[in-house]
């Protein structure tokens, strides 16, 4: 089936002259407390993802893809649009080396990319069904050459409503303190459970206890034990874009403005050079003193084989629904996947298993577990972070 509205080009070029309308002007959006938010066009994609030019048409499904979860903001995702499919191919020259040596958090980024679609799906009036690629992760030697994940087979129907489709632009990873002391609704809870379960995978959760103890402790020292790696940090900091000079040229990676800091920390990061090592001593602070501190939830999603290439996916499909329907209702959730990091880790040396016998403490040894995370009521809003354009994700 053909796909036909508006020109290829004219959807490609989309996420340019438009942001003049609020990046040209002389005040600039701030958040509540006064700090100034991201501007310029490297964040035109969470403003244009719905565009009339787009509705209705495979591009609409590709921008909202541009916008979901991935590692370090590597988007290391490219697209293939055909008569009626939407191939979703991993781009692996945007890998993290040490830091995801099996390219597992990879794919799990085109795994939240592929559910924003088939969240897109139902409002641009199509059908979308999955078809992912079989076979394991740890075979996957290429490293420079798209592979192809799996495929979007696209029929049409009449438009339909969805919740979560309004909370793609909405849903952005939050760094900052939780309320600590605010339950999360049950209902949630067990609708994620139950989520996570209708898709064959277990979802843990921990508020409280010895398994929450463990949790934060593993956390902590796997952090500590990536910062000690001077490979895996090195891998991890090459992302850093610290300019917005870099914002501009990469349109990727993590940034200051979205990484949880205070107003004063944030000004003065800006303002002064700081070192490798300082940088690293305030993520491990941050991360024990108040992510972790502060989260009233902290959980796992587990699989039967994490290095399996469609549990990969439909895990990260699972962690997208997840932050989605968590954004509709008001909360907010942030990976913590250093743990899992340093399993990859062990396993690529050869040092031993024993990041992976600790984890699986926590999920029982007939699951093991591909993701870590925790949620709550943020006490900020967090801000978008630079996307790609259209132009440079689709073939």
């Amino acid at each position: 089936m053909a796909f036909r509205s508006h020109s290829r080009r004219e959807a490609l070029g989309l996420g340019g002259v438009a942001t003049l309308a609020f990046a040209g002007g002389l005040l600039r959006p701030a958040d509540a407390d006064g700090q100034a938010l991201p501007e310029g066009d490297a964040y035109a994609p969470w403003t244009l993802w719905d565009a009339t030019i787009l509705r209705q048409t495979p591009f609409a499904l590709v921008a909202t893809a541009v916008l979901a979860a991935n590692p370090h903001d590597t988007q290391p995702w490219l697209f293939r649009i055909g008569d009626g499919t939407i191939d979703v191919l991993a781009d692996l020259s945007r890998n993290l080396g040490a830091m995801d040596p099996f390219v597992r958090e990879m794919h799990l980024g085109l795994g939240c990319a592929i559910e924003n679609m088939v969240a897109a799906a139902g409002p641009n009036g199509f059908e979308a069904d999955v078809e992912a690629v079989e076979g394991s992760l740890a075979d996957l030697a290429e490293r420079r050459a798209p592979v192809l994940a799996a495929s979007l087979r696209l029929k049409r129907r009449p438009p339909t409503a969805s919740e979560l489709y309004r909370a793609i632009a909405l849903r952005h990873t939050n760094r900052y303190a939780y309320e600590r002391e605010r339950p999360l609704p049950a209902d949630w809870l067990e609708a994620a459970r139950q989520t996570a379960a209708d898709r064959g995978a277990r979802l843990l959760l921990f508020d409280e206890g010895d398994q929450r103890r463990a949790f934060d402790a593993a956390v902590v020292e796997a952090t500590q034990a990536i910062i000690d790696d001077k490979t895996m940090i090195a891998d991890s900091d090459r992302w850093f874009r610290s300019s917005r000079a870099e914002i501009d040229a990469h349109r990727d990676g993590p940034t200051l403005e979205a990484a949880g800091l205070s107003v004063f920390v944030l000004t003065y990061a800006r303002l002064f050079p700081v070192s490798p090592e300082t940088s690293h001593a305030a993520w491990l602070t941050n991360t024990r003193d108040a992510q972790l501190a502060s989260a009233p939830v902290t959980g796992l999603i587990a699989v039967r084989d994490r290095y399996d290439r469609k549990a990969t996916l439909a895990a990260g499909r699972l962690w997208q629904t997840l932050h989605l329907s968590a954004t509709a209702r008001g909360l907010a959730l942030q990976p913590l996947n250093q743990p899992i990091e340093m399993i990859d880790r062990e396993r690529q040396t050869g040092q031993g298993d024993q990041w992976a016998k600790r984890i699986a403490r926590l999920t029982g040894d007939d699951w093991q577990a591909t993701f870590a995370f925790r949620a709550g009521y943020a006490s900020r809003p967090a801000p978008p972070s630079p996307r790609r354009r259209l132009a440079d994700v689709v073939l």
